[in-house]
């Protein structure tokens, strides 16, 4: 079975975002790019994740074409593919409907401040928020990753989260981060208070420290862990 160890930790991954009530029955999407072999492993398309077993996650290739796996790929291979083609850093993508995360794609503001220590290291820095495209298509993909620009995290208008990473370790910490982060923020708008953001530097800093001691594989290879 090709990439066997990656499709296991995306069903891995997937349970845990299910536990962190982020995603439920078929609903986002998560995928893996082994640089290496060339092929990418991503969740099938409307499977619910209770159904779901090693041999439903799909391997496809840079063209889209399905190599091995029971069925289609996401919908959402398209927002996927612009990044794997396009960012030589990234080689992991968490698409989830996080529903504090998305209370800021529907409120009109252009990101998402940090405001937790913690949250700063997974992220790096306020996660902007795309303007609104259709899901599925070519605009969804192009406008999410303009929007991101080099950074790991965007919100969808509208939509959903997408977080980015290395390894799909690392795009979960992502989601985590996001979702905790909007979690506050939402709880401090209902006091009628504003909350303090954290200085653009101490950000930086914050993920520098990160980014020294959490485990990262090269580039090439791994297992999407």
């Amino acid at each position: 079975m090709l990439l066997r160890e990656v499709r296991e930790k995306i069903l891995d991954i997937s349970h845990k975002l299910i536990q962190d009530r982020v995603i439920s029955n078929g609903q986002g999407n998560l995928s893996y790019y082994d640089r290496e072999s060339g092929y990418i492993a991503i969740t099938p398309s409307a499977v619910p994740y209770e159904d779901r077993g090693v041999e439903d996650i799909c391997v496809i290739d840079l063209d889209e074409t399905l190599i091995e796996g029971n069925w289609k790929p996401t919908s959402e291979i398209a927002l996927h593919m612009v990044y794997y083609r396009n960012r030589s850093d990234i080689q992991a993508v968490v698409h989830t409907h996080a529903p504090y995360a998305t209370i800021f794609g529907i409120i009109g503001e252009e990101s998402m401040p940090m405001v937790l220590n913690e949250a700063a290291m997974g992220l790096g820095g306020a996660v902007p928020v795309a303007p609104y495209a259709r899901p599925g298509t070519e605009t969804l993909a192009e406008v999410t990753f303009k929007a991101t620009g080099k950074g790991i995290a965007v919100i969808m208008a509208h939509h959903g989260l997408v977080t980015l990473g290395v390894t799909l370790d690392e795009a979960y910490v992502a989601t985590a981060a996001a979702e905790h982060t909007a979690r506050a923020l939402y709880r401090v708008r209902s006091m009628g208070v504003k909350a303090k953001v954290l200085s653009q530097s101490e950000v930086k800093t914050l993920r520098e420290m990160y980014l020294k001691y959490a485990p990262r594989p090269s580039q090439s290879g791994g297992n999407g862990g």
